[in-house]
């Protein structure tokens, strides 16, 4: 790749637009919010502290004293609280006012009363809380230094140049947003409505003094002092025993326990369903459109830099001076800025990158001379006015928010080459040495652990919701079996998948079975971007192992797995006959699938619950 930049037309661009340099580039990279400031922090933080919280609480009992009933303030405190999770990512603005609003309901509600272990959970939240609004407000302090120090490197303003097109940034999720939030309030006004209409049969209604014969997943079955059977709906069928007395409220046809007031939790959970990403969308589509409209308002700083167009669609922004691109300052996804004649950068998603494909787009990743329109910080809208290939003018606009680089990341530069028999990947075959025997690639210590953490998951959750349908009978608690179920499938691939190469091919033992694979029909053995590995054969389906690894991990090693120096002597072996080992693996040496033998155990234990 040449390191000589893509020119800019000269008269494409303003002539006094001054240069962005290394220097100040350095010191606007230097002037990022904290390490201490990221948002994963103060996730981790509320999250550990919300678990504690969890742990801590005592479990309500209904009773006539104190009848259990819709909890709206506690159905806020757990919005905002998920809420924050992706507001401290993503929208610190709204931190700076969900936070403390939080730990006001925290303290206020939460503290008085609280025993010892469940006032110091409350007080880790609120704690949690003060880093989260504190990481928030740090960010945001460091967007404005950021873009003061742009405007200062700028110096005079310009007006965007011609066509900038229509102003639709932030239309789609304003629209979304605003519909989640109206069906939100909708169930608001439902349950509301459904709480009174209670209130007002329960003033109206006779006490009914009844003893407890019986109960199911949803109801208590009960019997009057007159010999009446009734069938009670219940929210907790399981704190009423048999031969317990319990006082029924009954209005007519209306019927309900004294204990257990309106049941609303079905449109608490609608509420926050549709309001969380109705409010988060909201937010998203008003700031970015209010960011892209201060740009078209008033003349704007205007800066030269360098960029390029990584394969994956990401626009990387360099120094003026870094001519070679060496040292990136942030990225953000680009699209045309059209005529007010067309319309189409309307669809393009306000809510990520349009470029977020299994496979790469083929770009030309040169560098080139632009002039930035805008002052970059986290999250900022900006246009460029650069050229194509041909060194036609072209003005484009970004459709995503800036975003920093993470340590380590860069422009992907270079397409990931999928080696196959036709192309050999040399440098894994020059190590490899012919066998005598067959050759085994297998799970570590790390992979076997992690499979036998799965699969005491498994059968412990089995186990539990077995023992509750045991003893409540059978219902749509049924349904929770599938959750720890969905866990078997990696839990055998962990601990024991296995591949082997003889003088016939390759014999994989996956989750389920053992499948073979001839050599002259082996067409790559390549790594996902999920952390697995893809064997792609000639007329059959690719078959796959999953959850082997993390990317994001093996980079912070700076070490390749294991997993994936097997893809490339797998591969090896495949374009080099030679370096094969010699005879047949025997079936004993091919692998053992564990799927099935653990799905029997986790059957057989759960069929103890019934015994």
């Amino acid at each position: 790749m040449s390191d000589t930049p893509v020119p800019i037309p000269f008269d494409a661009a303003p002539a006094d637009a001054p240069a962005w340099n290394s220097a100040d580039a350095a010191a606007w990279t230097a002037s990022r919010p904290a390490p201490w400031a990221r948002p994963r922090w103060s996730v981790l933080a509320l999250v550990a502290t919300m678990a504690m919280t969890v742990a801590a609480e005592p479990v309500p009992v209904c009773s006539e004293a104190a009848p259990c009933g819709p909890d709206w303030p506690g159905m806020l405190q757990w919005g905002l609280a998920l809420g924050l999770l992706y507001w401290y990512v993503r929208l610190p603005e709204l931190v700076l006012v969900a936070a403390p609003a939080l730990a006001a309901m925290v303290v206020a509600g939460e503290l008085p009363g609280a025993g010892g272990t469940e006032r110091l959970a409350n007080l880790a939240v609120s704690a949690a809380l003060a880093l989260g609004w504190a990481a928030a407000f740090a960010r945001l302090t460091a967007r404005r230094r950021q873009r003061l120090l742009a405007e200062r490197a700028a110096g005079a303003r310009h007006p965007l140049p011609e066509p900038v097109g229509p102003l639709t940034r932030g239309v789609l999720p304003v629209v979304i947003g605003l519909v989640l939030c109206a069906v939100a309030a909708g169930a608001v006004v439902l349950g509301l409505r459904g709480i009174h209409a209670d209130e007002r049969h329960a003033v109206r209604a006779d006490r009914v003094t009844t003893r407890v014969t019986g109960r199911d997943d949803e109801s208590v079955h009960v019997r009057t002092e007159d010999g009446r059977p009734l069938n009670i709906p219940s929210v907790y069928p399981e704190d009423y025993g048999a031969g317990t007395t319990v006082t029924v409220l009954e209005d007519g046809g209306w019927r309900r326990l004294s204990a257990e007031s309106y049941d609303a939790s079905g449109w608490q959970l609608l509420t926050l369903a549709a309001g969380l990403p109705g409010i988060s969308l909201l937010a998203v589509g008003v700031l970015s459109r209010r960011r892209a409209a201060v740009l078209r308002r008033a003349p704007v700083p205007a800066l030269r830099v360098r960029e390029r167009v990584a394969h994956d669609g990401r626009t990387w922004v360099y120094a003026a001076d870094d001519a070679a691109g060496r040292t990136p300052l942030f990225s953000c996804v680009c699209v045309p800025a059209l005529g007010p004649e067309d319309e189409h950068g309307f669809w393009y998603a306000d809510f990520g990158d349009p470029y977020d494909e299994d496979e790469p787009v083929l770009l030309d990743t040169r560098v080139r001379a632009a002039v930035m329109f805008g002052a970059p910080y986290e999250g900022a809208e900006l246009y460029f006015r650069t050229a194509e290939t041909d060194g036609t003018p072209l003005l484009i606009r970004t459709c995503a928010p800036v975003r920093l680089p993470r340590a380590g990341r860069g422009p992907l530069l270079e397409l990931p080459k999928e080696p196959s028999a036709g192309h050999p990947a040399d440098p894994a075959a020059g190590p490899l040495k012919p066998l005598d025997g067959p050759r085994h690639w297998g799970p570590g210590k790390g992979f076997r652990a992690a499979g036998a953490a799965f699969a005491l998951i498994v059968v412990a959750g089995v186990r539990f919701f077995a023992g509750e349908l045991a003893a409540e009978g059978f219902g749509w608690r049924v349904v929770l079996l599938l959750g720890p179920l969905t866990f078997v499938s990696l839990a055998a691939t962990l601990l024991n998948w296995r591949i082997t190469a003889d003088a016939s091919g390759l014999w994989l033992a996956g989750a389920w079975r053992v499948r073979h694979v001839p050599w002259e029909r082996l067409q790559s053995a390549v790594c996902t971007r999920e952390g697995g590995v893809r064997i792609r054969v000639a007329g059959e389906e690719t078959w796959e192992l999953h959850g082997l690894g993390a990317l994001w991990l093996e980079r912070l090693r700076r070490r390749p797995s294991s997993y994936a120096l097997m893809a490339d002597e797998i591969t090896a072996l495949g374009a080099h006959p030679e370096l094969r080992p010699a005879g047949i693996c025997p079936s004993p040496e091919r692998g053992l699938p564990m799927g099935p033998p653990l799905l029997a155990l986790t059957v057989v234990v759960a069929l103890t619950a019934f015994l």
